[in-house]
């Protein structure tokens, strides 16, 4: 099994575009269709619904769901606190956005940890998915990256400051 930081910094990347390689354009670009530049996740993409997931082995969905957590938290953390700065940070990370299901919730934004909820939806006790232990050790990782990536590249935010917005967006334990 895959640590957090080997994963995030190895794999990450690769099951995230085979993710949405299997996702229809207008769901995947649902905010930005004529550009197709910001991606988008609907909820129901990362149900047992839709399989778009199903590449993956149990170990690696938990490590997938908690490395796509990061990032959209900290995508929503500097557009909510910093947003002057927001369009900088996005040409930087182009972070995918998690936004709700069509018909009525496509056009707003969720929050990240419906992430582990969208991935438990329909699941079989058995094929639930377990993310506290990997959420634990990914936050030890993440803070060290939030507070040198500011550091590098955005010195405008203090990253300290940031990570302690972010800290307030989720439980531990």
């Amino acid at each position: 099994m895959l640590n957090f930081k080997i994963y995030y910094n190895i794999k990450f990347r690769e099951d995230l575009n085979t993710f949405f390689s299997s996702i229809p354009d207008e769901s995947k670009f649902h905010e930005d269709r004529l550009n197709k530049q910001i991606f988008s996740i609907q909820f129901e993409r990362l149900t047992h619904k839709n399989n778009h997931l199903i590449f993956l082995d149990h170990g690696s969905k938990e490590l997938f769901s908690v490395a796509l957590f990061f990032t959209v938290l900290v995508d929503m953390v500097c557009y909510t606190h910093y947003n002057e700065h927001y369009n900088k940070f996005s040409n930087l990370k182009n972070s995918p956005k998690l936004i709700g299901d069509c018909l009525s919730w496509c056009h707003t934004h969720l929050h990240p940890e419906e992430i582990f909820r969208a991935m438990n939806h329909g699941a079989k006790p058995n094929e639930r998915l377990l993310f506290q232990e990997k959420l634990l050790e990914a936050s030890e990782y993440f803070k060290e990256e939030v507070i040198s990536f500011f550091g590098v590249h955005m010195q405008e935010i203090y990253g300290i400051e940031f990570w302690r917005r972010c800290k307030t967006e989720f439980k531990i334990g």
